[in-house]
């Protein structure tokens, strides 16, 4: 290849909507290369997929049930697109990945369009896409099927309706409470996010006619008419229930009072000590970018700076609230996990991707390092897409094998139970690769031969088969074992004959 058209190719790929198509194309690869091998995790991808089955087999799209029992702990939207799925490509694993994976492949799309709205030039937004690619908790994350990465993308898309919004548009500010209220039809009060980190840009930048025009409350109009009907179909058809699990155990026992006890001050930093242990190679960078950030947030402008203006300040303030907002409010609850935060991680990438363009400068290098970073990860995408290597290892495969005899084995709609221990330990993916309902354990050791003596099915380990069964194993034999599970059930009464000359007498 000769010099000239090597150098117009590298200088293609430094125009953004080049690099844009590119980055989209390349995350698809990465982020569907392996999408559906092997089995779904128990939590909470079974959990969340088995949801969304439900919906299909019952008709009821309303109402979520796991198990045939109705559940509250999450509003129905990411399970909507799960179930749309199921129902054009049957109830397959990799199409209850998908639309997580998607929302993955939008996310970087939606992070180098925000880059650039935020005055970023072509290769700082390059960079902050492909930090954001690399990102292995985020890739992680993007191949379950999980509400967090699909979130995330929505919170980003909700900043860059902003954008437009901070310019007077109320096209944006009803944008930004669609992204809103779709979020809060995904997790609940979390999906405020880009409401909530809008709203503290826009007082920190003293914003105050745009704080309290319209806009805003056409955002909230917009969120509401989202969540409405469901949030109302629900609270009519199930108002008890519906408070108790989803407004007083999720909300707040859970949040704020399961495990309060054992708090420290420690566990209060969980997120933060999670992100520095995790957040690797982009950590120094990311810090390096607080830092520019920090500078330009709090300088003080310049005379006749007009407020209404977006500049290298309003951009500083939005990375910054950003993250403080996410991880700051998460922070207040008991319970911490770090997809928790996965809205926060495109603002991390932004802010990683400052100091790296900040520190390559010139044209000729720039060129080189986004030519090499695409020919990089187009080739993890190759290897990813057409070799095993670095495949996760199966999840639980034993329980798999015992879920599908069941499935094949056990009548009807017949419940399956189980004699004690942990139940959503193995709930999720027993019910869904079994299409059987599992019953809450029995825990005495009467009632657990009752329920074989009654012809009912019951899931067993090794240690339960002891506990439960013991010398009566050929009254209660194991249908079928795998590993340390089997399919126990009762063995059928001998039959009685007798001849035609016996008498009852």
């Amino acid at each position: 290849m000769s010099d000239a058209p090597r150098a117009s190719l590298a200088d293609a790929l430094l125009e953004p909507r080049t690099q844009r198509r590119l980055l989209l194309a390349i995350a698809l690869l990465l982020l569907l290369a392996r999408i559906g091998r092997g089995a779904l995790a128990n939590y909470d991808d079974c959990y969340y997929a088995e949801k969304a089955r439900e919906m299909l087999a019952s008709g009821d799209w309303l109402t979520p049930r796991f198990s045939g029992t109705v559940r509250f702990d999450n509003p129905p939207l990411f399970l909507w697109m799960i179930a749309a799925l199921f129902r054009v490509t049957g109830i397959r694993d990799w199409a209850a990945i998908l639309p997580s994976a998607l929302s993955g492949v939008a996310c970087v799309g939606l992070v180098h369009a925000l880059a650039r709205r935020l005055g970023a030039d072509a290769f700082r937004a390059w960079c902050g896409a492909v930090v954001l690619l690399t990102t292995g908790y985020f890739l992680k994350y993007a191949g379950h099927a999980m509400f967090d990465v699909f979130m995330a993308m929505l919170c980003t898309a909700g900043l860059l309706a902003y954008r437009d919004a901070w310019e007077g548009r109320l096209r944006g500010w009803a944008l930004l409470g669609l992204m809103t209220g779709l979020g809060v039809m995904t997790k609940s009060v979390l999906g405020v996010f880009p409401l909530a980190i809008a709203g503290v840009h826009v007082l920190w930048s003293r914003r105050w006619r745009l704080a309290f025009g319209p806009g805003p409350w056409l955002a909230l109009a917009v969120a509401a008419l989202v969540v409405a009907p469901w949030y109302g179909a629900e609270l009519r058809l199930h108002r008890e229930q519906f408070l108790h699990e989803h407004v007083g155990w999720l909300l707040w026992q859970r949040g704020f009072v399961t495990g309060s006890a054992t708090q420290t001050l420690a566990s209060r930093f969980a997120y933060l000590t999670e992100i520095a242990t995790l957040y690797w190679p982009w950590l120094p960078f990311a810090i390096a970018g607080i830092g520019w950030c920090a500078r330009r947030a709090f300088a003080r402008a310049p005379a006749g700076t007009a407020r209404e203006a977006w500049n290298e300040a309003a951009t500083a303030r939005l990375l910054l609230a950003w993250p403080v907002v996410v991880i700051g409010v998460m922070s207040l609850g008991v319970e911490k996990k770090l997809w928790y935060v996965m809205d926060a991680f495109p603002a991390l990438a932004l802010l990683s991707a400052i100091p790296i363009s900040g520190w390559l400068r010139g044209d000729a290098v720039r060129r080189r390092v986004t030519l090499g970073s695409a020919a990089v990860l187009g080739v993890a995408g190759a290897v990813l897409a057409l070799t095993p290597w670095g495949e996760p290892a199966p999840r639980r495969p034993d329980l798999q094998v015992v879920a599908h005899a069941a499935r094949a084995m056990v009548p009807g709609d017949a419940e399956v139970f189980t004699p004690s221990g942990n139940y959503f330990a193995i709930a999720n993916q027993f019910v869904y690769y079994s299409r059987h309902r599992l019953g809450a354990p029995l825990g005495d050791r009467g009632r657990v031969r009752a329920a074989l003596d009654a012809g009912r099915w019951g899931l067993f380990d090794a240690a339960q088969r002891d506990a439960f069964v013991g010398a009566d194993s050929l009254a209660y034999p194991v249908v079928v074992a795998s590993g340390s599970w089997s399919l126990v059930h009762a063995a059928p009464r001998p039959t009685v004959r007798l001849e035609a000359s016996e008498s009852f007498e």
